[in-house]
């Protein structure tokens, strides 16, 4: 019979040969991520712990097994909080922002109106179009004591923007006004609006840009029933689904909405193609790839860049401002409209007085996810303008 005191050794014996196990093939994923760059898990943040730690994290054997089992067992026991995701009471994931101050807001409203002022000198008209957040502002789902302020800084800043003059489109609102229940729109393992709601947000904005330019638009490319929709079922696992496993929240569905009428586009090296050839990367369609968040940007990352509309029905050209949020959109733009220009939102630095002298669009579009909305933010740094 085994005493006591040899349990323990043995108990320590397997302990260290199953940490031993687990450590040599991490050790050797960690030098291969500090000597090629090579990672396999890439939601691991400084927040986590500190550098060294998420190194370790991100490069841990098997560590995608340990978190699906984590998730698991969170998920049995009703745990609200996982590796700094909040599971919402209807079950969709939520990385908590913090208040943006005041003095930031404000900041951003006034960089932003000075370049409002320059564009409507030029006859060229800004709109600030404000996405939805997994969070909904009508109905936030937030558990008990959990304290989130994302909806809150973009009604702050939303609400400057109106008083300076400045044209908004707030589809949080929009969605609210159309009956549209915004978790629909919403990936629950992702923080992104899914392709859905990107093809709706295209008819808002078609919308506004007809109303403010008097421009004709073929009718098919707002037309939902002139597309196929092909639906990936359980293949998306986001950015807080990466953080959290597979069995915390669920799986996403991801759909591919494509036209079924002729397209042609030209990108800024003069090639041309269909939509689809031009902009959609169907390679992550193929294999189910769950230790991957990239599902939606991967697939619709091309759809941001500089494209020429060779069959569009009108010259308007859009200056859109954007994040990834802009990913799910402007493909219906650029099909829509003669030219759509991609600025990215974290690098408006590039937007300068001979950029717009050069282009001369007739539409600029910011189109912005809340988490652009933070003291540290430079999505909002326009500057030359004050002139």
């Amino acid at each position: 019979m085994i005493n006591r005191k040899h349990s323990n050794y043995l108990y320590i014996v397997v302990l260290g040969l199953a940490i031993f196990g687990l450590g040599v093939p991490s050790f050797g994923k960690l030098l291969n991520y500090y000597i090629n760059d090579v990672v396999s898990y890439n939601e691991w943040t400084p927040e986590l712990g500190n550098e060294f730690e998420t190194n370790i994290a991100s490069t841990f054997y098997k560590k995608m097994w340990f978190v699906n089992i984590n998730g698991a067992i969170r998920n049995v026991l009703n745990q609200p909080e996982m590796n700094g995701v909040i599971k919402l009471n209807n079950g969709y994931l939520l990385s908590p922002m913090d208040k943006c101050s005041d003095e930031k807001i404000n900041e951003c409203v006034d960089n932003t109106a000075t370049f409002n002022e320059y564009l409507q000198e030029k006859g060229i008209q800004l709109v600030y179009a404000a996405t939805p957040y997994t969070c909904s502002k009508y109905d936030d789902e937030l558990p008990k004591g959990i304290e989130d302020y994302g909806n809150s800084n973009v009604d702050r800043l939303v609400s400057g923007m109106r008083e300076a003059g400045i044209d908004t489109i707030d589809f949080r609102e929009e969605m609210h006004d159309d009956d549209i229940d915004q978790y629909d729109m919403m990936y629950r393992t992702d923080h992104h609006w899914t392709t859905e709601a990107g093809f709706y947000a295209y008819g808002v904005l078609e919308d506004y840009i007809q109303d403010k330019t008097g421009c004709d638009v073929d009718s098919r490319i707002s037309d939902i029933s002139n597309y196929t929709v092909t639906r990936y079922n359980k293949w998306h696992l986001g950015s807080n689904g990466q953080r959290t496993g597979i069995y915390y929240a669920g799986i996403d569905d991801f759909d591919l909405i494509l036209p079924d009428f002729n397209t042609r586009l030209q990108d800024a090296n003069g090639n041309v193609g269909t939509m689809q050839e031009m902009m959609i990367n169907t390679d992550p369609l193929k294999v189910k790839d769950y230790t991957s968040r990239y599902t939606y940007d991967f697939v619709l990352g091309k759809t941001l860049g500089q494209y020429v509309n060779l069959e569009a029905k009108n010259d308007v050209k859009l200056l859109v401002i954007t994040d990834s949020f802009g990913k799910a959109v402007n493909q219906y733009l650029s099909l829509g409209f003669k030219e759509v220009y991609f600025v990215d939102n974290v690098n408006v630095s590039s937007i300068t007085p001979e950029l717009i002298e050069s282009y001369k669009p007739s539409v600029v579009i910011m189109l912005y996810y809340s988490g652009a909305i933070s003291d540290d933010s430079v999505s909002y740094l326009f500057s030359g303008f004050d002139n």
